[in-house]
């Protein structure tokens, strides 16, 4: 069995994450999913799409169009990053808070994490990258801190999407493989074939 190579990364770089399929609530497919243990659910929040880049202390605020944020960060979120005690390089793919939803500003929900401490996580299942961002000590899961850690559903997807819809600020669901593999793109965006957006209902989506 040939082994995945280990790729360390010291110095900034951008990466587009990888973008979901699209899946309506009341295909099949939704069903079944939410009967497999293979798969969690997580919300999707009305924000802009983070990539947060800690380097050295630093803290870099990316969209996705490998662009800088225009986002001043607040005193607390700051300090809450800070408190992480986060060493070397880590890139977080999340979402920041702020400003698009009524009474929601400066804060930040994190999904997943490509790089960790200068390693580059292509080769590890999802379900071990969350493990890493589970095990980042103050990093707490929901949405109530100034950063947090996104809450997963390990069933009932249907009960979750429609007790989530009911707040502005929740798009719908992601959908995702818990043995998923990064498939990050350097010069655009990806298909994922592990993820599943599933969004509320809105007469601005048809499928």
């Amino acid at each position: 069995m040939i082994q995945a190579k280990t790729i360390h990364i010291n110095s900034f770089k951008y990466f587009y994450p990888e973008r979901p399929r699209l899946l309506h609530v009341n295909q099949p497919l939704f069903e079944s999913l939410s009967q497999n243990p293979a798969w969690v659910a997580e919300p999707k929040y009305n924000g802009s799409r983070l990539q947060l880049h800690v380097i050295g202390g630093a803290f870099h605020f990316w969209n996705r169009h490998q662009e800088p944020l225009v986002y001043t960060p607040s005193r607390e979120v700051l300090d809450s990053l800070r408190s992480l005690g986060l060493k070397g390089y880590w890139l977080f793919d999340g979402e920041m808070r702020h400003n698009k939803t009524k009474g929601i500003k400066h804060q930040a929900v994190l999904y997943d994490v490509f790089i960790a401490n200068g390693e580059l996580l292509n080769a590890k299942p999802f379900w071990w990258r969350r493990q890493i961002m589970a095990g980042i000590k103050g990093l707490f899961v929901g949405d109530e801190e100034t950063v947090s850690l996104t809450h997963q559903y390990q069933d009932r997807f249907k009960e979750a999407f429609d007790g989530l819809i009911t707040r502005d600020e929740i798009e719908g669901l992601v959908i995702k493989n818990l043995q998923g593999r990064l498939n990050l793109g350097r010069t655009r965006a990806t298909d994922s074939t592990w993820m599943w957006k599933v969004r509320k209902p809105s007469n601005r989506y048809h499928f």
